[in-house]
């Protein structure tokens, strides 16, 4: 079973890249996906959120508004540090015990991908991976796409300024693929590497 640890900066193309080795056949493991769902009210992480971005995150029937978690969590990189401490240990367990779970099938995955947009910030979750592929592209270009799916610009450029940057994702990597040019110059940026990098590693 081969792990793959994707990173990338907001807007970078993760979710296009995980779509692309979906259609591969790997199995896609998710980090926000689960991190929402472990926001839940009647689990552990809802309190610890909620007392480290106070009770304005939530919204009228209990459930913390994602929304308001992104306006308090996003005023700096301190405050964005303090959601991530208090959510990424509750996730690394999760996605510890998944890949556990998937080892140990009659028939396991050979690929399985882990999206993890905060690798940088907490590189804890390389462990769990046998290589990491960093997603890079150019701040315009990540602004451009974050726009047209709808998010204001002045939110893309603060979200952005609280997570790490390329250079730091290019440390923890063993791969790169660049982003900076159109959607078909990207599939085949991940085409090439699958081919090169997974492909042998899967067979």
């Amino acid at each position: 079973m081969y792990v793959l640890a994707l990173t990338g900066g907001i807007g970078s193309g993760k979710s296009t890249a995980s779509e692309y080795f979906a259609s591969l056949g790997a199995v896609v493991l998710d980090l926000d996906d689960i991190a929402k769902r472990l926001l839940e009210p009647e689990m552990p992480m809802h309190a610890a959120v909620v007392e480290v971005l106070g009770p304005e995150i939530l919204a009228a029937d209990g459930r913390i508004d994602t929304a308001a978690l992104a306006e308090r969590a996003f005023v700096s990189p301190a405050t964005a540090k303090m959601l991530n401490d208090a959510v990424h240990p509750a996730v690394y367990n999760v996605v510890a015990g998944a890949l556990d779970a998937l080892a140990l099938q009659a028939e396991p995955p050979r690929f399985v991908v882990l999206d993890v947009p905060l690798l940088a910030e907490s590189p804890e979750f390389a462990d769990l991976a046998d290589a990491v592929l960093a997603l890079s592209s150019d701040e315009d270009a990540r602004i451009d796409r974050l726009v047209a799916r709808g998010m204001a610009e002045h939110d893309a450029e603060r979200r952005m300024a609280c997570q790490a940057s390329d250079a730091e994702r290019r440390d923890i990597a063993d791969y790169v693929i660049e982003n900076d040019g159109d959607l078909l110059d990207f599939r085949a940026a991940l085409s090439q590497f699958f081919e090169e990098e997974v492909a042998p590693r899967v067979a």
